[in-house]
């Protein structure tokens, strides 16, 4: 799926779409493995190889490319279902079947601040209905995802992407987080 970004096309798209064998999967594993955060990110981040280990080990959890051109420049994991209950309570009303939960988002520091993170927020909810086309399911309500409250950039980024605050969630590892929600149908 391409999107634009100061006229630059973004593509992102589910990691079984674009492998086209298992050695181009390898070859694009190896480029999502090279993703770099910025200075200072890797408290709101895992590094790209973590979260590609994390994605590769449990099949619940669907790899996001994010390319410009021939340059991978970013990485995601949608995980249905994924959420945890305190994040899911904040949406008032699906349940945690109807959410699917973005997670280990990271840009390449390359390509920060150039508008990658807004496109991909506002491609999630057809990349969500994709993903559920398929797995053969109805279409997820939300897309869930939870923000460190003091990642400025990324609380931008999500809400120009369409993500509304649902309030406070105070289960993330490295303080107290935002979950932000925007609707998959």
């Amino acid at each position: 799926m391409g999107t634009q970004s100061g006229g630059t096309t973004i593509d992102i798209e589910l990691l079984d779409d674009v492998a086209r064998s298992q050695a181009h999967r390898e070859d694009v594993l190896d480029r999502l493995r090279a993703v770099t955060a910025a200075p200072g990110q890797g408290r709101f981040v895992s590094s790209a190889a973590q979260i590609v280990a994390l994605a590769e080990a449990d099949p619940a959890r669907y790899l996001l490319v994010v390319s410009c051109g021939d340059d991978v420049v970013g990485l995601g994991v949608l995980h249905p279902g994924g959420a945890p209950a305190e994040v899911v309570t904040l949406l008032q009303g699906p349940s945690s079947d109807d959410v699917v939960l973005f997670r280990g988002f990271l840009v390449d520091r390359a390509y920060q601040g150039q508008g990658v993170g807004t496109a991909v927020a506002a491609a999630l909810p057809a990349l969500a209905a994709r993903l559920a086309e398929r797995l053969d399911r109805p279409a997820y309500e939300s897309v869930v995802l939870t923000v460190d409250e003091e990642n400025a950039a990324g609380l931008r980024a999500y809400a120009r992407g369409g993500f509304v605050d649902r309030g406070r969630y105070l289960g993330g590892d490295e303080g107290p987080q935002r979950a932000m929600a925007l609707a998959a149908r």
